[in-house]
């Protein structure tokens, strides 16, 4: 008996514990009272499924959803880019609670819950499976672009380039890069590398993303053409096996190593959001 009163009181003081941390950890505090020019990162990851989608909301009331990729138990693939306006509005009865609903496309309304001044989660994934999707939003910086960096090399077959780059900045912000081969042919320079590709690593020598070719998904090529567009990257060619990465990183201190197929020029870049 006092064995079963201790495990009881045991499991109580557990209950009441994880309820108080709950508590701590999603407490509400007010959405923004109006939707500042920002993208919004949606995503989530529960038992095998992972939804990822990354939408530019304009200062003009226009998005553009410049990546969307889900993968799942039963992989569904990714979607075309899709854009229109949209309205933002706040919940008068809680002002944690903001809704933006879009027009044009099929992505109907997000429902979101502020759980600290950027971030939280996103309702509406809570109707399929009891998913909850987490968002974290990145307001645009004072800059009138990206931060770009780029170096040019000849890399042998077996060679490794090393590129290395710093984010400055208070908070994560996002970062594309890019290996650049065949594209360079427009610009004159030849021979040039095939099949470039690249690992990334922070200051701890930790892998924190690695390049994909940037033509592989057609659903992809159109988000990626938006996001070189907004940096003042030049076009890749179409088709071209060239490897890029779109990643959120933390301040500090980062390395790129860079590899290829063949020998020849490759391009290596780096360009810093204003996001």
């Amino acid at each position: 008996m006092k064995f079963y009163k201790r495990a009881v009181l045991a499991l109580a003081m557990a209950v009441t514990l994880a309820a108080q941390c709950r508590s701590q950890v999603l407490r509400e505090v007010p959405a923004p009272a109006t939707l500042p020019p920002c993208l919004i990162h949606y995503y989530d990851s529960n038992l095998g499924n992972s939804e990822t989608r990354l939408i530019l909301y304009k200062s003009d009331q226009t998005y553009v959803e410049i990546y969307d990729y889900y993968g799942s138990l039963l992989p569904l693939g990714t979607s075309a880019p899709q854009s229109g306006t949209y309205t933002y509005t706040v919940d008068p009865q809680n002002s944690a609670h903001a809704a933006i609903t879009y027009t044009g496309g099929n992505l109907g309304a997000d429902q979101l819950y502020f759980y600290a001044p950027n971030s939280g989660v996103q309702s509406s994934s809570l109707i399929i499976g009891g998913f909850i999707s987490a968002f974290t939003l990145y307001p645009q910086q004072s800059t009138n672009g990206g931060t770009n960096m780029s170096n040019r090399c000849q890399l042998a077959i077996g060679g490794t380039g090393i590129t290395g780059f710093v984010v400055q900045s208070g908070a994560p912000r996002w970062v594309l890069l890019r290996t650049v081969g065949t594209s360079l042919g427009s610009f004159g320079v030849t021979p040039t590398v095939s099949s470039p590709s690249f690992t990334l690593y922070d200051s701890t020598q930790t892998v924190v993303g690695t390049s994909s070719v940037w033509s592989a998904d057609p659903n992809l090529v159109g988000g990626y053409e938006i996001v070189f567009s907004m940096v003042g990257a030049f076009p890749l060619k179409g088709g071209s096996d060239e490897g890029v990465l779109l990643v959120p990183l933390n301040p500090g201190a980062y390395t790129a190593t860079y590899q290829a197929g063949s020998t020849g020029t490759i391009l290596c870049e780096a360009y810093i959001l204003p996001f």
